[in-house]
């Protein structure tokens, strides 16, 4: 895959940029007040435009940073700094879906979630994000993705849901939860009957101040009782400690890694828990949960 890669330092500065700009540059719309030193920069611009819609992505990424030298201010620059980084956005999109053509559509969702964040402001951001949720619907089962509002969580219980899109992973909502004494765990239902053909689980928490350990519980049938860390102990369930973090972060755990506690089989699993091991109050928020096959 060839790259069209900007050093470190002048990637944050770009994504500086893009946070700075009206929101018609940042989409990559043409500006009828892009201003050039020579004729040279409109030309090279529009001949980087065309050999970009034709899929020439070396040809344009060369053609706009010809063009950046020509460009007489600000706007200018960061006009053609946006479509830059599309190119490069949709060099690299392309590969992807070779790459997942070829069978290996794991390792190009991988990427391709990792890396769209660069991307995600740019005239590539809807084309790369429609791949990424095509994949998704290939590799993922959906246990959770907290879109429909209904009372499965009660604030009661410290849980919400919200719809503030800077809290929302995924979709249009999430869910808040405020974590304390009592409030400690989240209890996801409507499992497939077998997980034998599931690689892993993933899900995005959001505890923005920090929060506490937890622990990842598939629960098999059988008796529980109540621990002494408000945590729900149970008899018989796959375990997952987890370490604190502060901060979004996407959680991915190979079932694999699960410890078996008692009688258990992923052919019997009832539900999917998460418990947080403190009855610390703090605030996290959980989206889109899902299994990797």
């Amino acid at each position: 895959m060839t790259k069209f890669a900007f050093p470190k330092r002048s990637r944050w500065i770009w994504l500086l940029v893009l946070l700075l700009l009206p929101a018609s540059l940042v989409r990559g719309q043409d500006s009828p007040e892009l201003t050039w030193k020579k004729e040279a920069g409109a030309v090279a611009f529009t001949e980087a435009k065309t050999a970009y819609e034709a899929g020439d992505y070396k040809t344009a990424y060369g053609k706009f940073k010809d063009a950046r030298k020509q460009a007489k201010n600000r706007n200018t620059r960061a006009h053609v700094d946006v479509w830059l980084a599309a190119t490069e956005g949709a060099n690299e999109l392309a590969a992807l879906k070779r790459q997942a053509e070829g069978g290996k559509e794991q390792a190009a969702y991988r990427i391709a979630d990792k890396n769209y964040s660069k991307f995600a402001a740019t005239p590539i951001g809807a084309e790369y994000k429609q791949f990424i949720t095509e994949l998704q619907r290939k590799l993922f089962h959906v246990l959770e993705d907290f879109e429909r509002v209904s009372r499965r969580y009660s604030e009661k219980y410290g849980k919400k849901f919200i719809d503030d899109a800077g809290l929302v992973q995924e979709g249009q909502r999430a869910l808040q939860w405020d974590v304390a004494s009592g409030k400690t765990e989240l209890k996801i239902k409507g499992l497939p009957a077998s997980l034998s053909g599931f690689k892993s689980i993933a899900f995005y928490l959001d505890m923005p101040k920090g929060g506490a350990p937890y622990q990842l519980v598939f629960v098999v049938p059988g008796s529980s009782k109540a621990g002494v860390t408000q945590a729900q102990l149970v008899k018989n369930a796959y375990i997952m400690q987890m370490k604190s973090h502060k901060g979004l972060k996407r959680i991915e755990v190979p079932l694999r890694n699960f410890k078996g506690q008692g009688d258990v089989s992923w052919d019997r699993v009832r539900d999917f828990r998460i418990q947080f091991l403190s009855a610390k109050k703090f605030t996290a928020y959980v989206d889109f949960i899902a299994l990797l096959k």
